[in-house]
């Protein structure tokens, strides 16, 4: 079945190949991001309907263009939050404005665009609001202090956004896209803050050159990843007849730094449980879990 999409953030990357691939499957696509008429030209030819919208913006702006972007097909069954960049720096040297911009693109932004569609998706009583995080989104990195912070956050909101809309809303779905390194710009085109701090230098020297290496050499394929995005969204090839979970990570290298930090988490737990449990009152019983059913 034919479906509409909106995607953030088109102009390269994930974004491009999603409205490159989708187009080609006779999937409606309105493809977005800042100063759509030049960056976005290259995908004119796709047939995809083409909207200027920079999703630092404010609320308002947000929800006008979502209803600018309702009008183009009627509906909107799919949205995919991509846009995005990364940015470097240790924590001292990071100022609040510059953290600032991160938070404004991975984490304002999408919730703004969510709370712009929540509406029209309750109304429909279904759609899929799907996340581009990364590793970065579970694991910190060294000089990644503004990508970490704000893939860590929109995390946390969209978990407790899916266990609100699972108690009053079950037809809409939310996806988070846990990706490693693929075949992509990012890597390429990475924000490195000004070097303030001299101590730092090494660190920002050897982000400088892991961001090269990895962009040069990358283990993943973005053109497969889509496609297996693709799939998990409309329920076919690789993920036909599976139950979809709220977090997926893509590429080897991801899964691997997962489980890294899940098998730390896993030895603090086992050996700080007893000092976890003797703060608790004697004879205290754990809060229920989960809200009354509505």
């Amino acid at each position: 079945m034919k479906q509409t999409w909106l995607i953030t953030g088109c102009s390269s990357g994930f974004g491009e190949q999603l409205v490159k691939q989708l187009t080609a499957l006779g999937e409606q696509v309105i493809a977005t991001g800042r100063n759509a008429e030049t960056k976005l030209a290259h995908l004119k030819d796709t047939g995809a309907v083409i909207l200027d919208l920079d999703v630092t913006a404010p609320q308002a702006v947000i929800s006008a263009k979502f209803q600018e972007a309702l009008g183009a097909y009627g509906s909107i069954d799919i949205i995919v939050n991509n846009a995005g960049f990364i940015q470097c720096g240790a924590v001292e040297e990071i100022t609040q404005e510059e953290l600032q911009l991160s938070l404004d693109t991975h984490l304002h932004g999408p919730l703004n665009l969510t709370r712009a569609a929540l509406p029209h998706f309750r109304e429909r009583g279904s759609g899929w609001l799907v996340y581009m995080s990364s590793q970065s989104g579970f694991v910190g990195e060294p000089g990644g202090t503004g990508y970490c912070a704000s893939k860590f956050a929109l995390e946390g909101a969209v978990e407790s956004l899916t266990k609100e809309l699972a108690w009053l809303a079950p037809g809409i779905k939310t996806l988070i896209v846990e990706s490693g390194i693929f075949s992509t710009e990012v890597m390429k085109n990475i924000h490195h803050v000004d070097s303030r701090v001299p101590f730092w230098k090494p660190l920002n020297d050897a982000a400088r050159i892991r961001g090269e290496g990895n962009y040069k050499r990358p283990p993943g394929d973005a053109v497969a990843m889509i496609a297996r995005l693709i799939e998990i969204i409309k329920g076919t090839g690789m993920a036909q007849g599976k139950e979809i979970p709220l977090r997926i990570p893509f590429g080897s290298d991801c899964i691997e730094e997962l489980r890294n930090k899940l098998r730390v988490l896993e030895k603090t737990y086992d050996e700080w449980e007893s000092v976890a449990k003797s703060t608790d009152f004697a004879g205290a019983q754990a809060p229920m879990p989960d809200l009354p059913k509505a």
